[in-house]
């Protein structure tokens, strides 16, 4: 299965997503802040991160930010239970595959996990390439 990074500054939600992972044969690592996941990823690649939206210090916009400016193309799946129109549009336009609200479903949380690590769910600008290659227009 796949390697996962998990990024909440809520320990019970951190843990519950990455047990949940870890019983679908993932390998799953956790971070408490995005300054903790941003130092795992200059260690490890990864499949997918799991990053919430709101920490303290940092954002998961930040998060995002931070990758888009070192060319990472890690799958990010954002999460939150605090979100606006506004900070929606930038998650996905900063290539967050979506933004999943909490609390999150077991069965969905799953589903994503399996399709990133698949393969079959890429990020948009990565379908919005392979259509733009296939001749089509976006």
């Amino acid at each position: 299965m796949g390697r996962i990074l998990v990024a909440d500054d809520d320990r019970t939600c951190r843990d519950s997503i990455r047990k949940v992972l870890e019983r679908e044969g993932h390998a799953v690592q956790t971070a408490e802040s995005v300054d903790e996941a941003l130092e795992a990823l200059t260690v490890h690649d990864f499949d997918l991160v799991v990053c919430d939206y709101r920490m303290p210090g940092k954002t998961g916009l930040d998060l995002l930010v931070e990758l888009k400016r070192r060319r990472a193309s890690v799958p990010v799946l954002m999460i939150s239970a605090y979100t606006d129109a506004l900070a929606e549009a930038a998650i996905l336009q900063l290539g967050a595959l979506e933004l999943m609200k909490k609390p999150i479903r077991r069965q969905a949380l799953v589903d994503r996990a399996a399709k990133v690590v698949g393969g079959s769910l890429l990020p948009t600008r990565e379908l919005d390439s392979a259509f733009a290659r296939a001749g089509g227009s976006s």
